[in-house]
């Protein structure tokens, strides 16, 4: 057992990625991918799409708020946000958490070492090892409106 109490922290987070997530290429259009999206459907939760390039490379996120807002003709490329925060598929829990504590996102992509995306973890992860509680529904208003607004 870790110093804090949870077993778990010393597990590879990949055991605890969702995989069910769609990859958007960067040279798609919104129409496009919301096809695409229909198409594949979405998994679990979505809170962050990630936009990968030709060799199937991590190169931006696009949040959801901005891919329903914005013109069908225009280009993920265009839209993305090109700095991303990605874990390493061969961090531990614990070290994903601190992710959490970092950057204040609600989820993040787990890649390899080429930088394909192989999952992502969102704050459930985070919240259910570091303070063993289910996470509240977001309500309209609250400080996550406010982030997805900023990216």
């Amino acid at each position: 057992m870790s110093q804090f109490g949870s077993p778990h922290f010393e597990e590879p987070v990949i055991a605890h990625a969702r995989k069910d997530i769609p990859l958007l290429r960067a040279q798609t259009t919104v129409a496009d991918a919301l096809d695409q999206i229909r198409r594949e459907g979405l998994g679990e939760r979505i809170i962050y799409f990630y936009v990968i390039d030709e060799q199937e490379r991590l190169v931006g996120v696009l949040p959801t708020r901005r891919l329903l807002t914005s013109s069908l003709e225009a280009t993920l490329d265009t839209l993305m946000v090109r700095r991303v925060a990605a874990i390493p598929g061969t961090a531990t829990v614990l070290e994903a958490c601190e992710f959490f504590v970092l950057y204040k996102f609600f989820a993040f992509p787990v890649i390899d070492a080429e930088r394909r995306v192989v999952g992502m973890v969102d704050v459930t992860l985070f919240t259910e090892e570091l303070m063993g509680t289910e996470p509240e529904p977001a309500t309209t208003g609250t400080r996550g409106d406010d982030l997805f607004e900023s990216l």
